[in-house]
């Protein structure tokens, strides 16, 4: 998961990658290993919480065998990637979005807590508050809330070896304009008559005869084609 601010201070941006193990126990969940990115976004560092927070709003696993038969290109050789080349990084390599500006941030996370900065991604996204592999689609989708209407990208690797957006999706028309920051695919092994469930959650639920205030939280459930 990530963070963008400190909660100690919400003026001060604190963009992180965290591990956790789901299986811990206790009334307090406590990384395995974090990675700061912050030095590497001092745009988000002005003194404004509003600005501490546009920072990362999710992250994704994208899995090395994935990039390596769709011929993505390491930005950092100029040649086909080759995962040997970061022999403490895992299986896969994990993308974060960044709120401010709709940019994928494409991180090696090393064992020794380390990482390493593949750059950066075009999502033609204003915003990004998600981002999800899904094996079904074979995309990487970044989700945009309100901001852009409700929005999910799906990016592939293109002819020249990176990263680009495919297709755009909006929301059903019957969901609120709200802010919806995550969402979520059932797995193909899950379709039932050609279609499987898709999840979204709200962290901010507006309106439905409330007027503007928030009340709460809420998690929405529709279809996906297979």
């Amino acid at each position: 998961m990530t963070s963008e601010r400190d909660n100690a201070d919400n003026t001060v941006p604190k963009d992180t990658i965290m591990e956790f193990d789901p299986a811990a126990t206790g009334p307090t969940l406590t990384p395995v290993h974090q990675w700061d990115m912050t030095s590497q976004f001092p745009q988000l560092d002005t003194g404004s919480k509003d600005d501490a927070n546009l920072g990362f709003e999710g992250v994704g696993y994208v899995p090395d065998s994935w990039l390596t038969a769709n011929g993505w290109v390491d930005p950092l050789t100029g040649a086909a990637y080759n995962p040997a080349n970061y022999p403490l990084h895992g299986s896969g390599l994990y993308f974060a979005g960044l709120e401010w500006d709709g940019t994928l941030h494409v991180y090696g996370l090393n064992s020794d807590g380390t990482f390493t900065t593949f750059g950066t991604i075009a999502t033609g996204e204003a915003s990004v508050m998600d981002v999800m592999f899904d094996a079904g689609t074979q995309r990487i989708i970044a989700t945009c809330d309100n901001t852009c209407g409700e929005t999910h990208t799906l990016t592939k690797v293109g002819a020249s070896g990176t990263i680009v957006p495919d297709v755009t999706y909006t929301n059903p028309a019957v969901m609120p304009i709200d802010n919806l920051e995550g969402f979520a695919l059932a797995p193909t092994a899950a379709c039932v008559n050609g279609f499987r469930e898709a999840v979204w959650s709200d962290d901010g639920v507006y309106g439905f005869g409330s007027g503007s205030s928030s009340y709460g939280h809420a998690l929405y459930s529709g279809t996906f084609p297979c």
